[in-house]
């Protein structure tokens, strides 16, 4: 357990302050172990992987931030297992090796195995739940399984973005079969763009029957700045670090996106983005 570590490389924003304490754990047991120092401290712990869908306040934690590596990916018959800190692409790639199918669609997006869970991550049509069998969780006392059903997915959430005692460390997937599965990946790759610049994707969820990238486009917001932070020229979902941007001014883009969006199609966005 580190000190007073900054947190701006510890996630593709490249945004915020320092973490008051800081760990990186290979296993279970020493995530058990952290865990349990910080009762003792009785201090707050926050769960990262690989921070592609998190916002880190300019203030930083008080408390300790814990970056789980655990990356482990196996496979019996149709049924892949991977831990929580192993990355989607590499699930997605196994699964092509082993001609299964239903994940082509997530070829191209970062983050982790935990990450897609807790934010029940997807495109149109498809989701990482659609695939998900049971989800293995410290729940604050003791290692459990969730069946599917207990997760409680719908689009982007999950039981885990309500109930923040829950850490996923593990997860069993149940794939079909696979149709020209490469043939799939490249069409997806293709239609895919590429954020360039520090972003964290998409920060809003789409609106029922709406492109929320389309409605922000709509009210003329794209490459509105406030200091280094600056609203796409390519995608207006997405919000760029164009080198030094803090936390504040991507709030405030968002506070000025809302409120655009809201005055010219009387639409509600909401965020899909995590905050630390």
């Amino acid at each position: 357990m580190e000190k007073n570590i900054s947190l701006k490389n510890k996630n593709t924003f490249r945004i915020g302050g320092n973490a008051k304490y800081y760990a990186e754990v290979d296993s279970k047991e020493e995530f058990l172990k952290a865990f349990k120092e910080a009762q003792k401290l009785n201090i707050p712990v926050f769960i990262i992987g690989e921070g592609s869908n998190l916002l880190v306040s300019d203030n930083g934690f008080d408390g300790l931030v814990i970056k789980l590596n655990l990356k482990e990916i196996a496979a019996r018959s149709n049924i892949l297992s991977a831990e929580a800190g192993a990355y989607l692409r590499d699930l997605v790639f196994k699964a092509k090796e082993l001609n299964l199918g239903g994940i082509e669609w997530a070829v191209g997006i970062p983050g982790t195995i935990g990450g897609a869970i807790f934010g029940n991550a997807g495109v149109p049509n498809h989701s990482i739940s659609d695939l998900v069998k049971e989800v293995e969780v410290f729940n604050g006392e003791e290692i459990v399984k969730l069946k599917k059903e207990d997760c409680h997915f719908s689009y982007r959430n999950s039981i885990f973005k309500k109930n923040n005692s829950l850490v996923i460390l593990k997860a069993k997937f149940e794939f079909e079969k696979g149709e020209n599965v490469e043939d799939k990946m490249r069409d997806y790759l293709a239609k895919r763009k590429i954020i360039k610049g520090y972003s964290i994707g998409s920060i809003f969820k789409n609106p029922q029957g709406y492109s929320a990238g389309k409605l922000i486009d709509e009210c003329g917001l794209k490459g509105e700045k406030i200091g280094d932070a600056m609203i796409s020229s390519e995608h207006g979902n997405w919000i760029i670090n164009l080198g030094n941007a803090k936390s504040k001014d991507v709030e405030a883009l968002i506070v000025i996106i809302k409120g655009e969006v809201k005055k010219k199609f009387d639409i509600d966005l909401e965020e899909e983005i995590r905050r630390l």
